[in-house]
């Protein structure tokens, strides 16, 4: 996330949200979006000038429970972001060509 929407926190921090997912009574409904704001104030986007994402940050904030957008809930959606994401790890995992080896002398 740190190079795509500039919005993300350390491993240590989202080890924690994902513990007080399980843990905090403010979580017991299930099916849900769990989010921080974090001081979120603007969406990440890539600053051409500085050749790099800027982003809303993350860190931090209180737990709520978010509305997902309707383009994130689209099944089509769903399953071509499936489809690609299934493609781009098949062609990651293919094995490629190695050289045979020479036969060792008996």
């Amino acid at each position: 996330m740190k190079y795509v929407t500039g919005g993300y926190v350390s491993e240590a921090e989202a080890g924690e949200r994902l513990a007080q997912t399980v843990s905090d009574p403010k979580c017991t409904k299930s099916g849900v979006y769990w989010s921080w704001n974090g001081g979120a104030k603007t969406v990440g986007y890539f600053d051409v000038s500085k050749k790099q994402v800027v982003g809303a940050g993350g860190a931090g904030g209180e737990i709520f429970e978010n509305e997902p957008s309707e383009q994130v809930r689209d099944p089509a959606t769903a399953t071509k972001l499936f489809e690609l994401c299934d493609a781009a790890v098949a062609e990651y995992l293919k094995p490629t060509e190695t050289p045979a080896k020479e036969a060792l002398p008996a």
